[in-house]
């Protein structure tokens, strides 16, 4: 069977069985495992599941162990690219860069422990759910055939808090730190011209400050399940010429352009004009992170059908190990401490703007992000 990383061999039902008979008869291990307040599983040389405990079960919503049986990690996850290809969790492309897997690979061809941070989008029912974990993988042989011990620790909270801590702490800080800076200036000078100029500066700055605060309580009542969606008629061309005016003295837009393209004779949208100002200015903030001085960010929308097709162009150019890791929720290009702003994009637009998010990237043109959506609701 093909595959584009991990092998797609499994072992037969029979074997499996034979497999959690010898674990379950041994009453020693069934209630250490059930003791362990994490999730663990016991994988075979072909990395599916041959036992667990009741921690497992529980948190996936299996109704007993044979429910699970043969499966690997991101097939009870339920991880998207999971069903992408014929041999399932392990082989799809996306699969070289997910810390479960790599751990326990690296732990069957080394007979080592091995662990690693693993982030996986997946499902709970009908709703898509961000995942991060710490997986560590050991190795075990119990009446002489080899197994691997796979526990998966929930470090969402602690990914959440970093980020958190990044963005409170570094950038709100500097834009603070920058409005403190021209309001000094302004106390230095009697010349009405150059205090005009300093306080739109200082607006511009307090106006950055508490728009970073909003954004971030947004993302968690998002993730909580409790925001509101306000729905009304927008003006597609005063959406657009709304995020370029929010944008274009940022500092991340400094010796950069940002261009519009409205779409001609185009209705109304229904939509919350708030959560997709937001979505909009994530992707344009992102798209002139990429670019360099002198380049130019397009951002345009289209009527396609029923639906508006918004796009977000940049010259840049994306890695095709980045380009497998966007939209997950911890995934930056920045630092280890970032990486919520494609997510949010993702989980606004999808689960609450009731859209898609796409993007596609040509070496000759460069990237762009599009965000449909349905013109009615």
């Amino acid at each position: 069977m093909n595959t584009f990383y991990a092998p797609a061999e499994r072992s037969s039902k029979e074997e499996i069985l034979k497999d959690k008979e010898a674990f379950e008869h041994f009453d020693a291990l069934k209630e250490f495992f059930n003791a362990l307040p994490f999730l663990a599983a016991v994988l075979n040389d072909k990395r599916q599941l041959v036992y667990s405990n009741q921690a497992l079960l529980d948190a996936m919503g299996f109704p007993n162990l044979e429910a699970a049986l043969g499966q690997r990690p991101g097939e009870w996850l339920q991880c998207v690219h999971s069903k992408e290809t014929p041999g399932g969790c392990g082989t799809s492309e996306s699969c070289r860069y997910c810390g479960a897997v790599n751990a326990i690979l690296q732990c069957i061809q080394t007979r080592q422990r091995s662990q690693g941070e693993c982030r996986i989008t997946g499902y709970l029912g009908d709703k898509e759910v961000a995942y991060d974990f710490w997986a560590v993988a050991s190795p075990i042989t119990f009446q002489g055939k080899f197994f691997v011990v796979l526990s998966i620790a929930d470090i969402s909270h602690e990914k959440r808090r970093m980020a958190l801590e990044r963005i409170f702490f570094h950038d709100i800080l500097n834009t603070a730190g920058g409005l403190r800076g021209f309001l000094e200036f302004v106390q230095m000078t009697d010349d009405p011209n150059e205090i005009k100029e300093y306080v739109d500066t200082a607006t511009r700055l307090s106006d950055d400050l508490i728009d970073e605060i909003v954004a971030q309580r947004q993302l968690l009542s998002a993730e909580r399940g409790d925001l509101k969606v306000e729905w009304e008629s927008i003006a597609i061309d005063q959406i657009l010429e709304n995020v370029r005016n929010h944008l274009r003295f940022h500092l991340v837009a400094k010796d950069k352009q940002i261009v519009v393209h409205p779409p001609e004779d185009a209705p109304p949208l229904t939509s919350d004009t708030i959560l997709l100002k937001r979505v909009l200015v994530n992707l344009v903030k992102n798209a002139l992170e990429a670019i360099g001085p002198g380049e130019t960010v397009s951002l345009g929308a289209e009527i396609v059908g029923e639906n508006v097709i918004f796009s977000v162009h940049n010259p840049g150019f994306i890695a095709r190990e980045v380009q497998l890791q966007l939209f997950q929720r911890s995934f930056s290009t920045k630092d280890k401490t970032r990486g919520l702003g494609t997510y949010s994009v993702k989980l606004l637009t999808e689960q609450y703007l009731g859209g898609r998010v796409s993007f596609r990237f040509e070496p000759a043109e460069g990237t762009t992000f599009y965000v449909e959506l349905p013109l009615r609701r």
